[in-house]
C-alpha cells in the first residue's frame, strides 16, 4: 500500500518525484535510502511468506487476515498520532475507505490462488495490478503514454496468461471461476492503487499518514465480515472450534500486520531520496524473485517453463514501463 507522491502510482515515471511530506522524515543519503528500500522488500516478502505459511498450516486463514488488518490499523493509528496528523479532508476519507475495502476483499482471491498456484505466482499477479490505474489514466483521463510504456504494458498483460494459464505449480484442475478470480484479484488490487492515485491528486500530502490509517481502519470490518463467511471459502478448515487464539495463529496474524505497516514506513523513507523510476523496478523485480525463491525453498513450488516466460515478460514489462 503506497500513497505518497512519487509513489507506486507513479511507477510509470510519468509524474515528477516530490519529497514525501507529512511523515517527519529527514533526507537520507542515497546509500542509506537504498538500504531502506531493501528493508521494505524484506518485510514485503515476509508478509507474503506469512500468508503462505498460514494457508499451508491450515490455519483459519481469514481469522489470520482479520488479525493482520487489526494489528496494522493499530500501528497505523499510532504512526498517524506520532505525525500529529489530526485533520482529515474529504478525499482522504473517501479514497482511504475505498482502498481499505478493496484490499481486504482481495484477500479472498489471494487465499484461493495460494492454494491453486503457490505464493510466487499469486504475488506476481498482484504486482501486475498496476496495469489497472495505467489503463484508467489512458481511457478515463486521456493520458498518452509513449511507445516504450505501451510496449511495457503489453508485455505485462501478455505475462498474465503465461503465469496463470497452464496448470498451476501445485497442480489440480481449474474450475470455471478460476479466470474470473484472477481478473477480479488484479482489478481489486488495481482499484486500491487507483484510490491512492486519486488521493495523491486531490488531497494534501500532509495527510498521507492519515490516509494510511483510514485505509487500514476501513479494512478491519471487511476482513471480519469475510471471516464470518469463511467456511464457504476455506473448505479445509479443521473441524474443531476454539482453536483461533492459539499462539501460532495469533503470531502469524501479528507478523503480517506489523510487516504490512513497517514495509510502508521504510518505502516512504526510501522515496525521500530514491527516484520512483529507480525504486519501483528494483523493489518489484527483487521482491518477485525473492518470493519465487522462497516458495521453492520452503514449499517446493516449481514454475513450469511457460510460467518462467511469464515471469520474464512481467519483469521486462515492469522495467521498461519505468524507463520512459
Amino acid at each position: 500500500m503506497m500513497v505518497c507522491r512519487g509513489s507506486i502510482l507513479d511507477a510509470s515515471g510519468s509524474h515528477e518525484r516530490r519529497a514525501i511530506c507529512g511523515f517527519g522524515f529527514m533526507r537520507w543519503s542515497m546509500r542509506v535510502s537504498m538500504g531502506f528500500l531493501f528493508v521494505h522488500i524484506l518485510f514485503n516478502v515476509t508478509f507474503a511468506m506469512a500468508t503462505r505459511f498460514a494457508q499451508t498450516r491450515r490455519y483459519d486463514y481469514f481469522f489470520v487476515a482479520a488479525v493482520n488488518y487489526t494489528v496494522a490499523a493499530v500501528l497505523a493509528t499510532g504512526w498517524m498520532v506520532l505525525q500529529g496528523a489530526w485533520l482529515i479532508d474529504g478525499p482522504t476519507a473517501v479514497f482511504g475507505v475505498i482502498q481499505g475495502v478493496v484490499y481486504a476483499g482481495a484477500m479472498v482471491g489471494v487465499y484461493v490462488l495460494l492454494v491453486r498456484s503457490g505464493v510466487g505466482i499469486t504475488f506476481i499477479l498482484m504486482r501486475l495490478s498496476f496495469v489497472v490505474p495505467t489503463l484508467i489514466s489512458i481511457f478515463v483521463f486521456g493520458e498518452r503514454p509513449g511507445f516504450i510504456s505501451i510496449m511495457g504494458l503489453v508485455l505485462m498483460l501478455l505475462s498474465i496468461p503465461l503465469l496463470a494459464g497452464p496448470r498451476s505449480v501445485i497442480g489440480g484442475a481449474r474450475s470455471h471461476w478460476y479466470w474470473p478470480l484472477i481478473v477480479g484479484l488484479i482489478i481489486f488490487t488495481g482499484l486500491g492503487i487507483s484510490a491512492s492515485k486519486a488521493f495523491n491528486e486531490l488531497s494534501s500530502p500532509d495527510q498521507a499518514s492519515t490516509f494510511v490509517c483510514v485505509s487500514f481502519l476501513a479494512s478491519v470490518p471487511v476482513a471480519l465480515a469475510i471471516y464470518r463467511l469463511r467456511r464457504r471459502l476455506q473448505t479445509d478448515l479443521p473441524p474443531l472450534r476454539g482453536t483461533l487464539m492459539t499462539p501460532g495463529v495469533m503470531t502469524v496474524g501479528v507478523v503480517m500486520g506489523a510487516a504490512n505497516v513497517i514495509q510502508l514506513i521504510f518505502l516512504v523513507a526510501a522515496l525521500q531520496v530514491v527516484p520512483g523510476t529507480i525504486a519501483f523496478p528494483v523493489l518489484t523485480v527483487v521482491a518477485m524473485l525473492l518470493t519465487i525463491a522462497a516458495g521453492s525453498v520452503f514449499w517446493g513450488e516449481r514454475l513450469r517453463p511457460i510460467a518462467v516466460w511469464g515471469v520474464m515478460a512481467a519483469i521486462v514489462g515492469i522495467v521498461i514501463v519505468n524507463l520512459e
